[in-house]
């Protein structure tokens, strides 16, 4: 909860949300974890639909999205797709690093802001950077 209140204070998906999450889409809620510490996490369907994803704020830029969206991709059928709000620059530099495109626009999908949908349709490799 920590990390998804840090990575979105002002649509963090409340607990139960992310529980039933887990209960629905148990092979596509993963996550990545250090000795207890929970470093990121990512939610996807087998339809390619990218729910959430983040990484804690002192584990980013370290190639823990990189390797969550990577699993995310060859576990996801042909496709990954994704809503981000349009004014969140460094989650888009992120997914356009991953080959993500933007293929449309959802207007006031946030309330004060739009949806960018992003997709890619190839699996992600090893790009060897870090997010």
């Amino acid at each position: 909860m920590d990390i998804e209140n840090h990575a979105f204070p002002k649509t963090a998906y409340p607990k139960e949300f992310l529980l039933q999450y887990a209960k629905r889409l148990a092979d596509g809620f993963v996550v990545v974890e250090k000795g207890r510490d929970i470093l990121g996490y990512i939610i996807f369907d087998q339809g390619g639909h990218v729910y959430s994803t983040a990484v804690k704020l002192s584990q980013r830029r370290r190639g823990f999205g990189t390797l969550l969206f990577a699993h995310a991709s060859q576990h996801a059928g042909e496709r990954l797709w994704l809503e981000v709000r349009s004014k969140n620059t460094g989650a888009m530099a992120f997914y356009r690093k991953m080959g993500m495109k933007v293929v449309g626009r959802i207007p006031e999908y946030y309330a004060d802001d739009d949806a960018l949908i992003m997709v890619v349709e190839e699996n992600v490799k090893d790009t060897g950077g870090t997010e």
